[in-house]
Order: structure tokens, then C-alpha cells, then sequence
């Protein structure tokens, strides 16, 4: 599945590709040993590889990022300003479903588009779609992919991915065109109000392409009606029951939604845990919404463990830290232990944990490795800081909880 996914993206003429999965690292090293001009990367996390990806898309390359449904929240800070700023070639953010979270909601928030592929249409169309919107619009656009059937990644037809000289020939006019356009690099706020009157009316433009995207499903059957924008939502509804299955979940195609509502007696909309097909129906009176919830991953907030109150990052990479500190700053009696993983501590933890030495806060913090442990430890050396240990077992952890001080641990795997 991935492999198609890559090679659609190719074949669609992407010419950066930008990951932080190592496993897609592999299929991509293959298909550039096959002559395939294009450049692959693997980011440390996914904030770099979005913000790698927005250069690469205003410098009028075609671009991709390919992240997980869940790991797209962890590059929100560029991707909430990036329709702002815009790019002038393609940016495909495409996600793959491979946990319940959906990145549905996220059209709403930063206005980017948002279309989900769930087997409607061969991977490499929609690819081919999503790159019209975002050219044609100068806009990057998240692409879900839902990986629940093998039977999804069938091509139209496969043509292969040609000779380098082929291909180089595809991509000749392609070169690189950087403008200098200071009102692209940053959503300043002088200049942020035009540029939200001009992204709304860029919004209702693509709602207008969307109102004809195939994509979209519609089959009446009945009086009663489903809106989804999910196949596995319609399990357990019987075969006369009329249907709008919606890939454009944002913006949404309004007149294709209220003209299936207009047909039905009752709607019954049924989405993920957050509205968003919801929230853009301006008439709702026939609709019935119901949200399916997805399985916490979250630890609950009183949770205790080894003699300590355990902090999570429930907001966000390596958040546990600034919550800690917090938490002993106004009650220092409390035994806090903050967790947090390698790759959040990379990837926003370092500036927390500074702010934490600055200001003599005194609590435990946790760090769940794998392989990057001397390189957070040098980080810590080099800020003068030598209070850490290795722990072979986490519950090694409970003999320091009467420790004073700030105190770093590694610990290897996760809790």
C-alpha cells in the first residue's frame, strides 16, 4: 500500500517528498535506484518535514509530505498559516489512516482543504486531483487515505514510472522559480486581514469545484438518507437507505448536500468524534449527527504511578514538561513525574526543559527512548545540567520520589 502511494505521488510528478516514517524510507530508496529524479527526505519529526515541504511548495516544486492521520498534529503551528502564505506549486499533505484519528477537522481550523480517499477513486487520480486544487489555488491540501482494503491501491492503469531520461524530460519545464514575495514567507498582521478576505473567496472557489468532484457518491434509494465521508461508518445500514458518501470534507460542496437533503425525509450524518461535515450545513433540521468516538489514548488525568502524579503530553509534543513545571511552581509539595518520548523532547522539549532549569523548578521527568538518548544527554551536558540516569526497568523510578531537584530519566520503550 505504501509503496503505491509513493509511486502514485511519482508518477503525478512529485519532486520532493518529505517523510519521518523510516519504513517508507526503503520504498523510496528503491524507487530512486530505479532512475527516478526526484528527492526524498526523512525529517525528525513532522513540523520540519511540513516546513520543508511549504519551501519546497513555494519555490514552485511539487511537493509531498507524507505523515500519519495522528502525526499531522504534531506540525499544527506552520500548517495553521500556510493557507495564508500559500505556495505556487503543488503541496499534497497526505495522511494515512493507520489509528482512528481523523484529519478532518483541521479544514475548518486552518482552511486548507481536505479530501479523503476511502476507495472511491484510484489512489493516483486523486492524487492528480489534489494537485490540480492546490496549483490551480495556490494552496496545500490534506489528502487522507484510509489503507482499510488492499483493493484501494489499484490503479487506472499502470504505466510504469518510464527511463530517467523520460522522465527528465516530464519535468523540464519544471525548474524551480522562487519569487520574491515578502507577503508569501510571513502572515504579518498589517497584512493578515487581506490576506483573510482573499483566502475566503479562495475557499469558495475550490467549494465550487468540489460540488463536481467524483468523488463524491450519491446514490438515492429511499426517503432515508446517510452522509459520511467514511465506508466503514455504513456497516449496519440496510441496502435501501439512500447515500452521499463526501471526500471533500472541507470546503464542503454545498449544493450537492442540500439537494440530497432536500430528497430525504430524515439524514442521518455520521462522522468522526469532531464535527466537521456538520458544522459547514447551514440547514440541519432534518439531520440526525451522530460522532463516533475514538478509543482514548490518553492515560486518565489522576493517573499515579510509582509513587509519583504522572504527567502526560495531552497537549501537544513533550507539553508534560511546561505542565510540570507549572504544577510544582504554585503546589511544590506534589510529587509530579512528567513523561514524555525522545521524539517529542526533539521535538519541542528542549526549549521547555531550559525554561524549567531557569526557573529552579524541581520535579521528575521521564524519557521513554529508543536510539536518542546520548544525543538528549549531550544537549544536557551542554547545558551544564548532569542530574540524569538510565533505568534498565521503569520501576526503578519509585526509589527517587523523595528526591529534591530537577532529575532526568531514560528509560527504554513505553507507559
Amino acid at each position: 500500500m505504501y509503496e503505491d502511494i509513493c509511486k502514485s505521488l511519482i508518477e503525478n510528478n512529485t519532486r520532493l517528498i518529505y517523510i519521518t516514517n523510516r519504513a517508507l524510507e526503503k520504498t523510496l530508496e528503491k524507487m530512486d535506484r530505479d532512475n527516478n529524479p526526484f528527492h526524498h527526505e526523512v525529517c525528525l519529526n513532522e513540523k520540519i518535514a511540513f516546513e520543508l515541504g511549504l519551501a519546497g511548495g513555494i519555490a514552485s516544486k511539487r511537493t509531498a509530505c507524507i505523515f500519519s492521520t495522528e502525526g499531522i498534529y504534531e506540525a499544527l503551528d506552520p500548517i495553521m498559516s500556510s493557507a495564508y502564505t500559500g505556495v505556487k506549486k503543488g503541496l499534497l499533505i497526505v495522511c494515512i489512516q493507520d489509528t482512528p484519528q481523523d484529519v478532518t477537522p483541521l479544514g475548518l481550523f486552518s482552511k486548507i482543504p481536505v479530501i479523503v480517499e476511502d476507495g472511491n477513486n484510484p489512489v493516483s487520480d486523486t492524487i492528480g486531483y489534489a494537485y490540480y486544487i492546490s496549483e490551480r489555488y495556490e494552496t496545500p491540501v490534506i489528502l487522507q487515505i484510509c489503507p482499510e482494503d488492499e483493493g484501494h491501491w489499484s490503479r487506472t492503469e499502470d504505466k510504469g514510472l518510464g527511463t530517467k531520461a523520460e522522465i527528465l524530460a516530464q519535468h523540464a519545464s519544471h525548474a524551480s522559480l522562487f519569487i520574491k514575495d515578502p507577503g508569501r514567507w510571513a502572515a504579518t498582521p498589517s497584512f493578515r486581514y487581506h490576506l483573510h478576505k482573499a483566502l475566503n473567496e479562495k475557499v469558495e472557489k475550490i467549494r465550487e469545484e468540489f460540488e463536481t468532484y467524483r468523488g463524491n457518491k450519491l446514490q438515492i434509494k429511499g426517503k432515508n438518507g446517510v452522509i459520511t465521508s467514511k465506508k466503514a461508518y455504513l456497516d449496519f445500514y440496510e441496502e435501501d437507505t439512500s447515500l452521499l458518501f463526501i471526500s471533500t470534507v472541507f470546503p464542503l460542496p454545498i449544493k450537492l448536500v442540500n439537494s440530497f437533503i432536500e430528497k430525504m425525509d430524515d439524514v442521518q450524518l455520521i462522522e468522526g468524534e469532531y464535527p466537521a461535515i456538520e458544522l459547514q450545513i447551514p440547514d440541519r433540521k432534518k439531520i440526525t449527527a451522530e460522532h463516533i468516538k475514538i478509543p482514548s489514548r490518553i492515560k486518565r488525568h489522576d493517573e499515579d504511578m510509582f509513587g509519583f502524579e504522572i504527567i502526560r503530553d495531552r497537549l501537544g509534543p513533550a507539553s508534560s514538561i511546561n505542565m510540570a513545571h507549572g504544577i510544582k511552581k504554585t503546589e511544590p509539595q506534589r510529587h509530579i513525574l512528567a513523561v514524555t518520548y525522545e521524539d517529542h523532547f526533539l521535538h519541542s522539549g528542549m526549549p521547555a526543559f531550559i525554561n524549567t532549569m531557569y526557573n529552579n523548578s524541581a520535579y521528575a521527568l521521564l524519557i521513554m527512548v529508543n536510539n536518542q538518548e546520548d544525543a538528549i544527554k549531550r544537549f544536557m551536558d551542554g547545558c551544564g545540567f548532569h542530574n540524569y540516569f538510565h533505568l534498565d526497568k521503569v520501576e526503578e523510578i519509585e526509589k527517587y520520589k523523595d528526591m529534591d531537584g530537577l532529575t532526568v530519566f531514560f528509560c527504554r520503550g513505553i507507559i
